[in-house]
């Protein structure tokens, strides 16, 4: 490591060494430098002849970077030369036999590469096959040489076998640390996946729990007062009766809902929902409870019909954008008339919810802290399904919330909905839009390319040339508008570009 780092500091900063490239690079330069001694000594000193010791010698050397692919290959082709080679030639008397310095050597570090790159058997199996090995040869040695020596022979191979016993032992422990580090960082990683997984479900168990004692609890005695209120008076007649009920039916539904929210949130597994999500062919009942509880809405549907091949993910994406512009023209521009219009090209689906100033916001409209919610739900949830949503003020003083969703033809092609909306001129697709929401006339969608001005609905539109502009992701959540007017502001983007503070409800 000490070697890696020294070298690193010459290297840019985008190139290392590679630990694996460093250690075959160290192999075979000991590979070529032992070739050269141990074939140079075979030939002198041990009168072995050149080509004979070159031959032998290659192969022994050439074990040692065939041992850092082929571990068992290269420990048996070692094994055989060390038997051969000191058998080629005549006994050398005073010299190391049948061990010689230099073969000795390439064999210690073939048994280190084989214990570190194989298992430790088979380091075990090529120390244990090397001794017997030389103990052969020191054997026919005895019988062949007259001047050979055999206490010689026993003290080399147990010098011999004391270095390369050593060798191996610490070819073994430098292994298995290495395995053990692995196994360790693995579980290091595997416990950091699943601590990141715990928080994420104590997370959402918390959200869960906080949704269900706040929320489902607040809505749980609007439903019990809805559903008393009519046996708790006298005299209530027959439409309030009607009324308390619609509450009662309509807080039942959200309870419905959230139920089903806290299953998900507390279970990741959970693939059931408590009841089917509403679908797109359902605004129609949405458009009805609002006109019931007072509000000024019409509803127009134009194009072909709502196809039944509709995703799933698209009916329901759509139900939710009408579902939050309908409650923000409730709640940030009273007494309003808010008009729906849905036109079904076939391969886009197109939304347009218009809505006039009215009385301005409620007093409860002014959320602080907790502004631009609604429109980033509802840009994420067009964004979702490969759609887009706009929103912003006309040059009538109308505040427009316009998405193209793609179609059922697009669901079936794979191909994205087409982003343009029907030829109109802005101003006047505009104008179209208040006239139809007072009068109910027939009118066309406003096109997606239009620029209105941006600003919360909840107050009027001063009367200038220009449209002024505000925060175009506020979902009426501000209470007021800019006071700074700026030439043709665009429509908010369909991807929503989130600040520091905002955030889903």
């Amino acid at each position: 490591m000490m070697v890696i780092k020294m070298f690193d500091r010459f290297l840019p900063p985008d190139r290392r060494f590679n630990p694996e490239a460093l250690l075959w690079v160290a192999v075979i330069l000991a590979a070529i430098a032992m070739l050269a001694i141990e074939s140079s000594i075979a030939a002198n000193i041990y009168s072995t002849p050149v080509a004979l010791a070159f031959f032998v010698t290659v192969i022994h050397a050439g074990s040692m970077p065939l041992a850092m692919l082929r571990p068992v290959l290269g420990a048996i082709f070692s094994i055989v030369a060390c038997g051969a080679l000191p058998l080629l030639g005549p006994f050398a008397t005073g010299s190391p036999w049948p061990w010689s310095v230099p073969m000795m050597i390439t064999q210690i570090g073939i048994i280190l590469i084989v214990g570190l790159r194989a298992h430790w058997g088979v380091a075990l199996a090529a120390l244990i096959a090397s001794i017997a090995v030389s103990a052969g040869v020191a054997a026919v040695g005895h019988f062949n040489y007259m001047n050979s020596r055999s206490d010689a022979a026993i003290v080399n191979i147990v010098v011999f076998s004391c270095i390369a016993g050593g060798t191996y032992v610490v070819a073994v422990i430098i292994q298995q640390w290495q395995h053990i580090r692995s196994e360790l960082l693995k579980e290091m990683e595997n416990s950091a996946e699943e601590h990141s997984k715990r928080v994420v479900v104590e997370e959402r168990a918390l959200i869960a729990r906080e949704l269900h004692d706040i929320v489902a609890h607040s809505m749980s005695i609007i439903n019990i007062q809805a559903s008393s209120a009519p046996f708790r008076h006298e005299n209530v007649d027959d439409e309030v009766r009607k009324e308390f009920e619609d509450i009662s039916v309509t807080a039942r539904h959200a309870l419905t809902e959230m139920r089903g929210l806290l299953s998900v949130l507390r279970n990741d597994n959970s693939s059931q929902e408590l009841a089917p999500q509403p679908k797109f062919s359902e605004i129609e009942a949405l458009v009805q409870k609002a006109q019931q509880a007072g509000v000024r809405v019409t509803l127009e549907w134009n194009g072909d019909p709502v196809s039944q091949n509709l995703r799933d993910s698209t009916s329901l994406a759509g139900y939710r954008i009408v579902q939050e512009a309908l409650s923000n023209a409730i709640r940030h521009a009273r007494e309003s008339e808010v008009s729906i219009t849905v036109n079904n090209g076939g391969t886009a689906l197109w939304i347009n919810v218009v809505n006039n100033a009215g009385q301005g916001p409620a007093e409860t409209a002014d959320h602080g802290l907790h502004r631009h919610q609604g429109l980033i739900g509802m840009r994420e949830r067009a964004a979702s399904v490969g759609g887009e949503l706009r929103t912003g003020w006309t040059q009538d003083g109308n505040f427009e919330v316009v998405a193209v969703l793609p179609g059922a033809q697009d669901d079936s092609e794979g191909n994205g909905a087409s982003t343009e909306a029907p030829n109109a001129e802005s101003s006047g697709n505009s104008n179209t839009s208040q006239k139809s929401a007072k009068t109910g006339s027939e009118k066309s969608s406003a096109s997606i390319t239009a620029q209105p001005s941006t600003a919360e609905p909840g107050t009027a539109q001063p009367s200038t040339a220009q449209p002024s502009t505000a925060q175009p992701g506020d979902d009426h959540l501000g209470g007021g508008r800019s006071s700074t007017n700026q030439p043709d502001a665009n429509l908010s983007s369909s991807t929503p570009q989130r600040t520091n503070g905002e955030d889903r409800s």
